[in-house]
């Protein structure tokens, strides 16, 4: 009798479905929220998410928090891109979390013209519902325009008051220096003759030079203002009974207005022998840009053999610089190739290879030194980009190989000094016989420790980076260099 009422007991057991005992979505789905944002654990949390996606694969969330965890966490975007448009499909109540992650996204992959495309469709749907989108669309509309290089839609849809309009109003930019003069022709060993020329900003469609002054305490000092090779320089003179002056003062006013430069370059071309630009396109300097390396172009031409036009052929080059180059210390090597196989370098190795990799497909292209404030307080630091030229418009057109942003998109409070030479010396002979130095190369030897004032104003007066000038009192930084350490030694 005992027997049989245990059977009885067991019996009923066996006939409950298995499904009560198992977890539901919505228990998997917070038990993953709990890991990821309690107990930072995202690889647990994404095996929890999809156990909840793939038993409630109809509601939003669930897709959601997959691709979530993937782009934020995992830095996966390209494996969470699915699930987030999924999600944004499944979002019936025009939630903004789906809209934002799938745009991010999108702009993760450097999917930019898809993200603005994104971007408006998210508000149309957003008003269809009586809904007002936040201000977040417009200011990432107006980045990712940035982005773009296409800087005259990005004004077109930065809010007042963002951070892309910030940037884009036309600015005025001083620079007040005290260049010591004598201890850089000596340790250069160009202190001989009586006339140097000093680059200047130069005008560009970006750019106008407002007043440029050069003062000293030699009162027979001459200047005159001199344009020659797509850059302007100051040419002074003294007696040849007098010494060079310890120091000169420089000052500049400079109007810098990026709106004025559009999106990529519409028409690149290559250059050919008797192009009044050719040299920029063809110039080797015995060797460094590995021009007549026949691996440095074949790698060259297999990186960028699915461009169908040149102007795409430049952009696969450049993103193949920034995916597989890092800012670091400075390797040794005798080219470009040398350099871009070991992998790290600053910023004048990442513009020396961008110029072999561009010349390769002999693109006109020349390095650029300027100065900038990077950081906020703002110290005024040497730096060096490209100008890529545009025939199209018969211009050229700035571009930061280390920037993850396009063609013609730079720090707005930069200012180029100069476009060099096609071999990109610090100092030239010229053939006069007067030595054309570039300025910024002097900053980069020292004087710019405790002797530079460099101040940004929008228009209408606001304060858009604060002026730096250190006292002479204090430690020169950390970010001068040693003499000759900024570059290439110039020619002597």
């Amino acid at each position: 009798m005992i027997r049989k009422q245990i059977l009885l007991f067991i019996f009923p057991l066996l006939l409950i479905p298995a499904t009560v005992f198992s977890q539901s979505g919505a228990e998997f789905y917070n038990q993953g929220i709990d890991l990821l944002y309690n107990k930072n654990k995202p690889k647990e949390a994404l095996d929890l998410f999809y156990k909840a996606n793939s038993l409630e694969p109809n509601v939003w969330s669930r897709p959601f928090m997959v691709g979530y965890t993937l782009k934020s966490y995992l830095q996966n975007p390209e494996a969470a891109l699915p699930y987030l448009e999924k999600s944004w499909d499944l979002n019936s109540e025009a939630d903004e979390l789906p809209f934002k992650e799938t745009i991010v996204c999108l702009e993760n992959l450097r999917k930019l013209d898809e993200a603005i495309s994104r971007n408006l469709k998210a508000q149309a749907n957003l008003r269809s519902l009586n809904k007002i989108p936040s201000t977040w669309f417009t200011e990432n509309l107006a980045w990712l325009y940035f982005s773009k290089g296409d800087t005259n839609k990005a004004l077109q849809y930065a809010p007042e008051g963002s951070w892309i309009r910030d940037q884009l109003s036309p600015k005025i930019i001083s620079i007040d220096w005290n260049v010591q003069l004598t201890k850089l022709l000596s340790s250069w060993n160009i202190k001989d003759g009586n006339k140097l020329r000093l680059t200047i900003p130069i005008d560009r469609p970006y750019q106008k030079l407002i007043s440029a002054e050069l003062t000293s305490d030699l009162a027979n000092l001459k200047t005159t203002r001199i344009a020659k090779r797509g850059n302007q320089f100051f040419e002074i003179e003294k007696s040849q009974s007098e010494e060079w002056p310890e120091t000169i003062q420089l000052k500049f006013k400079v109007e810098q207005n990026l709106k004025s430069m559009t999106s990529r370059p519409a028409k690149l071309k290559a250059a050919r022998a008797g192009d009044e630009n050719y040299a920029w396109a063809s110039e080797n300097r015995d060797g460094l840009f590995a021009l007549e390396d026949p691996e440095f172009i074949a790698k060259v031409n297999q990186i960028t053999a699915n461009g169908r036009t040149l102007g795409e052929k430049a952009d696969l080059a450049l993103s193949y610089l920034r995916s597989h180059y890092t800012y670091g210390e400075r390797v040794s090597g005798d080219s470009v190739k040398e350099w871009l196989d070991q992998g790290t370098g600053d910023c004048g190795y990442f513009t020396y290879i961008a110029i072999g990799m561009l010349r390769a497909l002999k693109i006109p292209v020349r390095g650029l030194y300027g100065i900038g404030p990077w950081a906020d307080p703002a110290p005024a630091l040497p730096h060096s980009i490209l100008e890529i030229y545009d025939a199209s418009k018969n211009q050229w057109f700035p571009h930061d190989p280390q920037s993850e942003q396009l063609f013609g998109v730079i720090n707005t409070s930069y200012i180029p000094f100069t476009a060099g030479n096609p071999k990109q010396d610090a100092a030239v002979l010229s053939e006069d016989g007067v030595w054309e130095i570039d300025s910024v190369w002097f900053f980069w030897n020292g004087s710019g420790s405790d002797t530079i004032s460099f101040g940004v104003q929008n228009t209408g007066n606001r304060i858009a980076s604060r002026s730096l000038k250190l006292e002479s009192t204090k430690k020169a930084p950390d970010y001068i260099k040693k003499v000759q350490s900024g570059g290439p030694p110039p020619t002597k």
